[in-house]
């Protein structure tokens, strides 16, 4: 007979654990394509909101503004990404993708693609749409509550 055991702490464990395997791959898939994982992130983010605020990236990539303006720092030095001012405050400043970091991201786009095949081939639509409920759920959590 199997033991009862409470769905939250089972979830969660698994959850961590799968999260950490999962980033390990992602790096170093990521490494062939020459970034760090909070990198690609940021490509992704931008290509969808390229001349997005610095604070805008910073919460769509989950960061805190100190962090995104080092990993955006790196960005630059790379050739992915410039800064720009904002025309209406001299003190804040856009971020916009360079044809260099157009192309990594297609690059970026593509072993994530990947990735996403390798995870998802197993299921079916419905299934993967109650991933996506769930995950998505876990990521609107507020982490002060």
């Amino acid at each position: 007979m199997a033991i009862a055991r409470p769905t939250h702490r089972r979830l969660f464990a698994v959850f961590d654990h799968a999260y950490g395997r999962l980033s390990r791959r992602a790096g170093v898939m990521l490494s062939d394509a020459g970034v760090k994982p909070a990198q690609a992130t940021a490509l992704m983010y931008l290509g969808y909101h390229n001349g997005c605020q610095l604070s805008e990236l910073a919460q769509g990539v989950g960061a805190g503004n100190a962090a995104v303006t080092g990993l955006v720092d790196r960005m630059e030095k790379a050739g992915f990404v410039t800064r720009k001012k904002l025309q209406s405050d001299g003190r804040g400043k856009t971020v916009h993708l360079t044809s260099a970091g157009l192309a990594k991201r297609e690059q970026v786009m593509q072993t994530l693609r990947t990735l996403d095949e390798h995870l998802s081939k197993h299921f079916t639509d419905a299934e993967m749409d109650t991933i996506h409920k769930f995950l998505n759920t876990a990521s609107e959590l507020d982490p002060q509550k």
